[in-house]
């Protein structure tokens, strides 16, 4: 074999290594985040950081319970990194037994993930608007169906139920991105789950939730935190007549939706995200080319021994 040859071969291998590494990074990540999902959700904090081993054990198994979301991500984590686990034998196995078969499963395998990537591009580009109304629809259905007033989700808080999940989720998002409602401004007041959930607070009837309701300079982070007492929250507000007032005239709202709020969000990292994926296709072509540089050189030198 030449010198560009035997640099190729270095090149494929010092790659590959890189897959390995990736591969049983994520196999770990997966296995851990699958069996273990109380650490994982202590960790990210969305579980009271007070909540310890022992009696409150139920508590943190509650909160992880509440969605097959978790396990989930955690199979595809394994799935994910079995599969580079094998592009990575292949390659580098491939590359220092110089054996043609293996660099030809590598390259195979390699190029079935850059057409999958290609494909998918270009159904994210083609069906862009599909996808967008899709989530936006999405995302009113499940603020209709499951979404509950304050003194219903601070009763189901901790349970397993569809209503703490998704109102935990929703207030989180309004608070995060100071919006209210999916799709027009304040259209969550009049969502069927809310509306038909106990509505009292505070001796008052709510008008509109609560997170729906501009809040003080400087106090997000206080509210968003999971030991908050909801109880003060009017003291929190920059109007604390706010979730009492009907919508129509109501100045104390956050004036944004959801759906755009977290879309700009999303935006605003789009172009890292396409610079990432173009340099990933990248990296994949030049493991195809030096592999196929490698398959080349074996048969010239099997060709060679013959004669």
């Amino acid at each position: 074999m030449g010198c560009s040859t035997s640099l190729a071969k270095m090149i494929l291998f010092i790659f590959n290594v890189a897959f390995f590494i990736f591969g049983i990074a994520s196999l770990g990540l997966g296995i851990w985040v699958a069996v273990n999902k109380n650490d994982l959700f202590r960790f990210i904090n969305l579980v009271d950081s007070q909540v310890t081993e022992g009696a409150n054990q139920g508590d943190i198994s509650s909160v992880a319970n509440q969605s097959g979301a978790v396990t989930a991500a955690g199979y595809v984590l394994i799935g994910l990194g079995l599969f580079t686990l094998l592009v990575g034998f292949c390659g580098c196995c491939g590359a220092m037994k110089e054996s043609k078969c293996l660099l030809m499963i590598y390259a195979g395998l390699v190029g079935l993930v850059l057409v999958l990537e290609i494909t998918a591009a270009i159904m994210a580009a083609v069906f862009q608007s599909h996808v967008r109304n899709s989530a936006e629809a999405g995302m009113l259905r499940v603020q209709n169906r499951f979404f509950v007033a304050m003194p219903d989700y601070l009763r189901v808080q901790g349970t397993n139920g569809a209503n703490a999940l998704a109102t935990f989720l929703i207030n989180y998002v309004q608070l995060m991105f100071e919006c209210c409602g999916a799709r027009t401004i304040g259209d969550i007041a009049n969502s069927s789950s809310w509306t038909a959930s106990n509505r009292t607070f505070a001796g008052k009837e709510l008008k509109v939730p609560l997170t729906c309701c501009r809040l003080r300079e400087n106090r997000k982070n206080a509210v968003m935190d999971p030991r908050y007492n909801w109880t003060n929250f009017a003291d929190d507000l920059q109007d604390s007549g706010c979730p009492y007032k009907p919508l129509g005239g109501n100045g104390g709202l956050n004036n944004a939706t959801c759906y755009n709020s977290l879309l700009e969000y999303v935006s605003q990292y789009s172009k890292p995200i396409i610079i990432i994926c173009v340099a990933i296709g990248l990296f994949e072509i030049l493991g195809i080319l030096f592999a196929c540089c490698l398959i080349k050189a074996i048969e010239n030198d099997v060709s060679y021994a013959k004669q």
